[in-house]
């Protein structure tokens, strides 16, 4: 099943949220910009470990938690880099200006993917995909608005 825009799956393990993540990635052109939204633990990681499979990236892809920023080659027709952001660390704008992110939301070869975006959202210039994320009794809930 492909993911459309308002669409809301459940996902009921890592693998399943990973396919849902590969359904996705196959919707994306580059130059995209993609809010993951959600408490700890509900699946965003996982989410890019699907998405980076399926544009062509076979290493591991881990949590930015302490990094912030992870990138990755993609083996994409029009996509070449995977940009894995967590913002959850950053408390306010300052630190955020310090990161020059702006080089990376500009790059139409890139597809990035923001955890904790709220400092972010204000600054962008264009509207970025949403995917909320939902966990309850052991189900995972991922819209994407």
């Amino acid at each position: 099943m492909t993911p459309r825009l308002n669409d809301s799956t459940a996902s009921f393990s890592p693998n399943q949220t990973k396919q849902i993540a590969e359904d996705f990635a196959k919707t994306l052109k580059g130059g995209e910009v993609i809010f993951l939204e959600g408490e700890l633990g509900t699946g965003k990681t996982t989410f890019v470990q699907g998405a980076a499979k399926a544009l062509g990236y076979g290493g591991p892809v881990r949590s930015p938690t302490f990094t912030i920023v992870n990138i990755y080659p993609a083996s994409h027709e029009t996509i070449k880099k995977i940009v894995h952001i967590d913002l959850y660390r950053i408390k306010n704008k300052s630190e955020l200006s310090a990161l020059a992110l702006e080089e990376l939301v500009q790059d139409p070869n890139s597809v990035m993917f923001i955890e904790w975006p709220s400092l972010l959202r204000p600054l962008l210039k264009t509207k970025p995909k949403r995917i909320i994320f939902e966990e309850t009794n052991s189900v995972r809930k991922i819209e994407i608005i």
